[in-house]
């Protein structure tokens, strides 16, 4: 991996490359979503979905995560709020609540009682930070040019991998992952102990209060950086040795009291499923340049977690730079091991057990069970690969850019590049263009004031398998979510890592009953009955709960 000095001078000042990256960002993010949405205003926001399979209920689980906790009060761990989910309470973290935006929006509830719909914003800030920590990367690694740094930031918000999480709210921070190998360089080069520590724990607490995949990327990368700081000798090895266990404890004790460790499921189900194809980097997939390509591959029906395809236009670099970099890379390994096994571990675990090339499974190996615990902590291992994504992108892009004739093809293969992202662009604009409800949303948010808690039943965690199953969940995610917006306690909610409680509240006054049984009906409430929903309250009228019953065969935009 080349780490160059920076030139004395150059034709165009670092901070003008920056601002070109950042507005970049900016202009792909409104050119994707809009201004209103990224303002929070669009209605959209009432009931959103993504592109991802079963993001209308994951978007909905955020917002309500988020509302929740921007309303309630200071508890223990950190981040657990009460009146989601049984008497317990819920950990926002567990429902991907996106934690260091709920206390920004906590902060700004607290100064003017009002919660502020973020998401849009955050969104748009996933855009800049992975346009400017693109160009950063590629910087870092000797592509100093402008033609470099204006292809690092539109192939980054143009990578299909990003733009395929929409709906997956927190992890479109993948920019979160070329930051910390820009810190890991800066670190291996020649930064104090003090200050290379620091910076490493700032990257994983941020990362722990985004998403906790990109908490174990980043943490990974940050304890290569210090401890090759001590293999290199830039700084005593016990100090190396105290800095990673530094890290390490600091990061386990904000776990701790933040909740991470408590009250969930360490492991889950997924893992080999949840994966990466070994085509799935090379093979046009839902791709703007080949229309035939709108599909994923896809073996196992869960590696659209690992789609990582690079895109055409950064394929053609990575072609192109193979052969130097091939020359290149035992020296870049011996000067770099401890990265160089994260990537190949990360790797390994993003493939899992069960190896697949397009349908055919070329490899699998029975787990054994000591380690079936531990990988299912990371079930949907085919994120991991993003770390090898992103450094392999940026190591493309600055080694063209030392070429005489690094100008025309960086900027033709960035142009190729927002091409091939142009049908995911389109299916995200598609599925902002409105919410995608199941209930009467207007209903909802009329009859909450009379409400004093909410029954569903059952439980979104409790929803077996049937025909309205979708819907069902569905509607389950939209009560939740118009139930945090109110802080109305909820018994159902849609949470992961969580065990499921199927045990229903007792009956008290202003209690809102709803049913997705078809015995569902109270015979000491008022009822009304639609076909999914059966609601009873003491006292709303016939015509406010028949519009509470009322539901519609909504279908989000769940795949792009």
């Amino acid at each position: 991996m080349a780490v160059q000095a920076p030139r004395k001078s150059t034709a165009w000042p670092g901070w003008t490359i920056y601002a070109l990256s950042l507005a970049i960002g900016i202009g792909a993010a409104v050119d994707i979503f809009g201004m209103q949405v990224l303002l929070g205003t669009a209605e959209y926001w009432d009931s959103p979905h993504g592109i991802v399979g079963q993001s209308a209920n994951d978007m909905l689980q955020s917002l309500s995560g988020y509302d929740t906790f921007v309303r309630d009060s200071w508890r223990w761990p950190l981040l657990r709020v009460e009146g989601m989910g049984g008497p317990g309470g819920t950990n926002i973290a567990f429902v991907d609540g996106a934690p260091g935006l709920a206390l920004i929006g906590r902060a700004i509830f607290r100064l003017t009682g009002s919660t502020p719909v973020l998401f849009g914003v955050w969104t748009a800030g996933c855009f800049v930070l992975m346009a400017t920590a693109s160009t950063a990367l590629v910087r870092r690694l000797g592509g100093r040019s402008v033609a470099a740094g204006v292809a690092a930031a539109i192939i980054g918000v143009s990578m299909p991998a990003l733009l395929a999480r929409w709906g997956h709210i927190t992890l479109m921070a993948q920019g979160l992952i070329p930051l910390t190998l820009v810190a890991y360089l800066n670190v291996v080069a020649s930064m104090k102990p003090l200050r290379a520590f620091a910076l490493m724990l700032a990257l994983c607490l941020f990362s722990i209060l985004t998403f906790p995949y990109l908490f174990f990327m980043t943490i990974a990368v940050a304890l290569a950086g210090l401890g090759q700081a001590g293999l290199r000798k830039l700084v005593p090895l016990p100090q190396a040795a105290l800095a990673c266990s530094g890290l390490i404890g600091s990061c386990l004790l904000a776990l701790f009291a933040l909740g991470h460790l408590t009250g969930g499921l360490f492991a889950d189900w997924g893992f080999g499923v949840f994966s990466m194809n070994l085509l799935s980097p090379f093979v046009p997939q839902v791709s703007g340049l080949f229309p035939g390509a709108r599909g994923m591959v896809d073996a196992t029906g869960g590696q659209y977690e690992g789609f990582v395809y690079l895109g055409f236009g950064l394929i053609s670099l990575a072609v192109l730079a193979a052969p130097e970099l091939r020359q290149r890379l035992p020296g870049r390994v011996r000067q770099h091991a401890l990265l160089a096994i994260v990537l190949v571990v990360s790797v390994a675990l993003a493939l899992s057990d069960k190896v697949y090339a397009g349908p055919l499974r070329l490899l699998s190996f029975p787990m054994p069970e000591f380690l079936a615990g531990v990988t299912g902590i990371v079930r949907s291992s085919g994120r991991l690969a993003w770390i090898a994504l992103y450094l392999g992108a940026a190591l493309a892009i600055a080694t063209i850019a030392r070429w005489r004739f690094a100008v025309p093809l960086l900027l033709g293969a960035s142009l190729l590049q927002w091409i091939d992202a142009g049908a995911l662009r389109a299916s995200i604009r598609e599925s902002v263009a409105g919410p995608s409800s199941t209930i009467d949303r207007i209903a909802w948010t009329s009859a909450m004031p009379f409400v004093s808690r909410i029954a569903v039943d059952p439980p979104f965690l409790c929803i077996g398998v049937s025909s309205d199953q979708n819907l069902m969940q569905h509607a389950a995610a939209e009560i939740q979510l118009k139930a945090a917006q109110a802080g109305v306690p909820n018994n159902s909610v849609y949470a992961a890592r969580t065990r499921p409680d199927c045990t229903l509240p007792p009956i008290v006054p202003g209690m809102l009953w709803v049913s997705m049984r078809p015995d569902g009906f109270r015979p000491d409430f008022p009822c009304a009955s639609g076909t999914l929903l059966t609601v009873c309250h003491d006292r709303l009228g016939l015509a406010a709960l028949t519009a509470l019953a009322t539901t519609t065969d909504s279908r989000s935009v769940d795949e792009p």
